[in-house]
């Protein structure tokens, strides 16, 4: 009863919070970026529940309870790591007066600020398609588990309410996904505290759970092999040192420079508040990562083994079916919920965003009302939502494993294009071209034959391509970088950038 009672009332604030914000939107900056006018606490919560996704609240602890403590520095620090990078792009993607209203879009402010039509929008543009429908698909997977273990619906089948919760958050564009996603925060806050309280109650505090750990042989699946004495302690777990450097720094590198980071430093009101929400939101991770550590490796304690038929993804909903009084599991199991869709409903954005705009409006350039682009976002945000759900079906993978690979190939690919292009005055569209080719081609191929390392590979291979584009090509033009290196710019800056941005209006 409690859990539908909480659902209930969830569902009702979403429905609430869409009407308010299809009153709200009225351009096409309001859609795409909130009219870079989001103040500071809409911010964080924002920033937060995008953050914490279905991968953190039930794939780290999945990942803690197979490998042990290691999955703290793969994980948790490497996200740490990255976040605390994003304050630098934010400090310069923010700066000028009109930011772009996309991440492709600042690629082609930056390095082709002349073209009529962009090809690095638009490649830029079709690697997020790609990426963000593989990740809108990760959170799909961890909304079914969840969501068919709160009403005992099939997997196959739980998986389509994912569509019927996109409609309530996505069709009001950017500020009906901060507004849902603030809420979203704070119930995860909420849920994962609880949940991690019961979990020290339960199993006599941290001491036992350390102690359980260091000496449990128990194999990670019924009837599987038996652990290492110890090994849940080791600094590597069950990891090796080459795949847990390759996770760290994957997820560490990869995240200040995913598009979606980079797109909502162009949101806030002004860098200052840009920045502030960064610092507000790892605060505000602390009091979510602590708990879901403590759950994960908790967790190890109250059931030794998983059942046979499940994957370590579903340790959590486990541990609140079993030991959780009713109301709190079904707090945290909305906020898993939670979790799932404001993630995913973000990325939806970004998704329909680059085909519409980035990819086609940019190949076939023509003139467009608030109200027909915010339509055709529309239809587009439910056509991806359906293609994610469809591949959801027969889920491929780990969740937390597979954001590991997504930001391992975000970052390949735009690394050095963020940083050098906001910090370095010289890099231009030559080496824009190289470090996104050579970083996305050389990720793909070295994590397809399975060499080591596949990430370092990349962004080393990447470096020494933009180094040799950059040094053998003219430098960029003034137009192209003035905005992010001077607080006045001039007047032909101020042209260019007006004609890219009402080329479609």
């Amino acid at each position: 009863m409690w859990y539908i009672i909480i659902f209930g009332f969830y569902v009702v604030f979403l429905i609430w919070t869409n009407v308010k914000s299809l009153k709200a939107v009225e351009s096409i900056d309001d859609f795409t970026t909130g009219g870079h006018r989001m103040g500071l606490l809409l911010g964080i919560g924002t920033t937060a529940a995008t953050w914490v996704s279905v991968a953190s609240v039930i794939g780290v602890p999945g990942y803690l309870y197979s490998s042990g403590v290691a999955a703290i520095i793969g994980w948790v620090a490497g996200w740490a790591f990255g976040g605390a990078l994003i304050p630098i792009v934010a400090y310069k993607i923010r700066r000028p007066e009109t930011p772009a209203r996309t991440f492709p879009e600042f690629i082609r402010f930056r390095f082709e600020p002349f073209m009529k039509k962009s090809s690095l929008q638009a490649i830029v543009g079709i690697l997020m398609l790609v990426g963000y429908l593989l990740l809108v698909n990760i959170q799909i997977i961890g909304f079914g588990i969840v969501f068919s273990t709160i009403t005992g619906i099939d997997y196959e089948i739980a998986i389509f309410a994912f569509l019927l919760f996109i409609l309530l958050t996505s069709f009001g564009g950017f500020w009906s996904v901060a507004a849902t996603d603030t809420l979203n925060t704070i119930l995860i806050m909420i849920g994962v505290i609880l949940t991690c309280g019961v979990v020290l109650s339960v199993t006599g505090g941290m001491e036992n759970i350390v102690e359980t750990l260091s000496t449990t042989t128990a194999p990670t699946y019924v009837g599987g092999p038996s652990l290492e004495e110890g090994i849940l302690l080791s600094p590597l777990g069950t990891f090796g040192l080459a795949t847990l450097f390759s996770i760290f720094i994957s997820n560490s590198l990869g995240t200040p420079s995913s598009p979606h980071w980079v797109a909502r430093m162009l949101a806030p009101k002004n860098i200052k508040v840009a920045i502030l929400q960064v610092m507000g939101t790892i605060i505000v991770l602390i009091f979510i990562m602590g708990p879901l550590i403590v759950i994960g490796l908790g967790s190890k304690v109250l059931i030794p083994s998983i059942p046979a038929g499940k994957t370590t993804d579903y340790i959590v909903p486990l541990i609140i079916q079993e030991y959780t009084p009713s109301i709190i599991g079904a707090i945290t199991l909305v906020a898993i919920c939670a979790a799932a869709i404001s993630t995913a409903n973000s990325m939806l954005l970004h998704c329909a965003t680059s085909l519409y705009y980035d990819v086609y409006l940019n190949i076939f350039p023509k003139k467009i009302s608030d109200k027909g682009f915010k339509n055709w976002l529309r239809v587009s945000i439910f056509g991806i939502a359906i293609v994610a759900v469809l591949l959801a079906i027969k889920p491929p993978w780990f969740l937390a494993m597979g954001f590991v690979y997504i930001y391992g190939g975000f970052g390949a690919a735009f690394f050095w294009v963020v940083f050098l292009g906001l910090y370095w005055k010289r890099m231009n569209r030559a080496g824009a071209y190289a470090g996104i080719i050579i970083g996305s081609v050389v990720y793909v191929i070295t994590k397809t034959i399975g060499l080591p390392l596949p990430f370092v590979i990349a962004i080393s291979t990447s470096l020494l391509g933009v180094l040799l584009a950059v040094y053998l090509t003219k430098k960029p033009p003034i137009e192209s970088y003035e905005p992010y290196f001077n607080a006045e710019v001039s007047d032909s800056t101020k042209k260019v950038f007006e004609n890219i941005r009402n080329g479609t209006r």
